[in-house]
């Protein structure tokens, strides 16, 4: 007889993690597990048309949205970022922005423009059950800030980005892509 895992996964526990950005913190309040979907090619007969076996992965964006810290480094960061890679202004805009993230924490500025990102999804005592693995990440869009004075009770302020990548894997908190 196999035992089973009884312990059902948990929506609430999730940590996002961006190496090489270690001094800015994302405390993320809500994260959608991108879908896949898979293409075919379809095999037309006089009678009926058959779907054949997919033959690419479409990978859907990774949308999260965070907490903003109160001196905007999490969105600032984010935010340039995106300038960066688009450099909107003047050319050298790419080059400010590696020789700024040097300057924090960030090594490797070779592959600043498309990273690797880790949602670690954590299990009923906090801890990380599984990773989910986005190659070649880099953000596509950043949601606008609505400041207000007609609150009445402090809403701290989030804020949405969306990523795109090339795929990802589940992997268990070792690195180890998850097997049954």
């Amino acid at each position: 007889m196999t035992l089973c895992n009884e312990n059902f996964l948990s929506p609430a526990g999730f940590r996002l993690d961006i190496p090489g950005f270690k001094s800015v913190g994302f405390q993320c309040t809500n994260v959608n597990v991108p879908g896949i979907s898979m293409n075919g090619p379809v095999a037309a007969t006089p009678y009926n048309d058959f779907q054949l076996g997919g033959d690419k992965l479409n990978y859907q964006e990774l949308q999260l949205t965070f907490l903003i810290d109160e001196n905007c480094a999490n969105y600032a960061l984010i935010h340039n970022w995106m300038v960066g890679i688009t450099y909107p202004q003047k050319s050298d805009q790419w080059g400010d922005f590696v020789e700024e993230m040097k300057d924090k924490d960030f090594q490797n500025e070779r592959f600043i423009e498309q990273l690797d990102l880790y949602l670690h999804i954590l299990n009923s005592n906090f801890n990380t059950a599984f990773k989910l693995h986005f190659y070649d990440a880099f953000p596509v869009s950043l949601n606008s800030l609505e400041f207000s004075t007609d609150q009445t009770d402090i809403q701290y302020m989030k804020a949405q980005v969306t990523f795109k990548y090339t795929y990802f894997k589940l992997t268990n908190s070792n690195d180890k892509e998850l097997t049954l």
